[in-house]
């Protein structure tokens, strides 16, 4: 008799994982219990100090297991008396050690944003775009004691367009990344069907973490990647630039050209209505919105009518 999938612990940090915990929550499954990390005591905003796994987890009174240590025996007696068929984890931020995943009859699967072995690590989905990379996906693996690396289940292709921020991209994958959890627990339960491994022979690639220093835009930057690195940290950490030694956040912003031309890395070019143009090493970078320390999101239209001393024409910006 073949042994189904019924209880879960699920393992995972951020939205696009509670997408994951939600589906499986309102489906034919049963959610022992949540695995989080730690909570984040220093963030300023008291609503962003749960993680969104937390808060759903709280509000439909899952169990949950918090901990920034896993290796813990306390930690892994509380585990072990859950009795759960498998881990499955999305965007968790920890290796789980192979003591743990023993505990489980099918072990654990790892649900991540990209095509493995390519952009292996914590922000595949930014690693993406800043590379140009014309598609991405999901792949479904079962997870081992190392990063991303463990055997391929099943991967679905998803396609890049050039406009595509990391929040606009996110939402395509999860769909995606939800039928390729189901399929994966099928495959599980029935070894005969067939996984779905897309590409052989990919170089593996590194998509290590984001860190809110790499989001200070370099005017001697080309435009093509300058643009690629607003939409790669959109919504986080979002790009910046200096004036006065005040950090300017880019909410909106175009590409107006790619061309080479006379005027210097940084120098502002124009300022109207429509927005401030920035020369970079190669193109033009028009920025309609931002956000100034202590303000609001504002049009540059709304900035110039309050403050038209904030922008000069041709000074050179950091």
């Amino acid at each position: 008799m073949l042994k189904k999938i019924s209880k879960i612990i699920f393992a995972g940090s951020n939205n696009f994982s509670l997408a994951h915990l939600r589906s499986l929550f309102y489906s034919k499954y049963i959610i022992k219990a949540v695995l989080i990390k730690s909570d984040n005591l220093f963030c300023k905003k008291k609503n962003q100090k749960f993680s969104p796994i937390k808060k759903f987890a709280i509000r439909h009174h899952i169990p949950i297991l918090q901990t920034n240590n896993l290796n813990e025996k306390n930690f892994f007696v509380k585990i072990s008396k859950i009795r759960a068929d498998i881990l499955i984890a999305s965007s968790y931020g920890l290796i789980i050690p192979s003591n743990i995943l023993q505990l489980f009859y099918f072990g654990g699967i790892n649900i991540h944003a990209s095509l493995l072995p390519r952009w292996k690590g914590a922000a595949p989905i930014q690693w993406a775009i800043l590379s140009g990379d014309s598609h991405t996906g999901i792949s479904v693996i079962q997870m081992n004691s190392t990063i991303d690396s463990g055997k391929i289940i099943y991967q679905l292709n998803c396609p890049i367009n050039q406009h595509d921020s990391t929040k606009t991209l996110s939402t395509k994958l999860i769909p995606i990344s939800l039928q390729c959890m189901y399929q994966t627990l099928n495959i599980l339960i029935y070894p005969q069907k067939k996984t779905n491994h897309l590409k052989k022979n990919v170089i593996q690639t590194n998509a290590p973490k984001i860190k809110k220093k790499d989001a200070k835009i370099s005017w001697s930057l080309p435009v093509v990647y300058i643009d690629r690195l607003i939409r790669a940290f959109n919504p986080w950490p979002c790009c910046y630039f200096l004036i006065n030694n005040n950090h300017i956040k880019i909410k909106k912003f175009s590409v107006t050209s790619f061309k080479k031309n006379k005027f210097k890395q940084g120098e502002i070019i124009s300022i109207n209505k429509k927005g401030i143009k920035i020369n970079t090493k190669c193109g033009v970078l028009r920025i309609e919105k931002i956000k100034i320390p202590g303000k609001k999101t504002l049009h540059i239209k709304d900035i110039l009518n309050s403050n038209k001393k904030l922008f000069i024409k041709n000074e050179i910006l950091p």
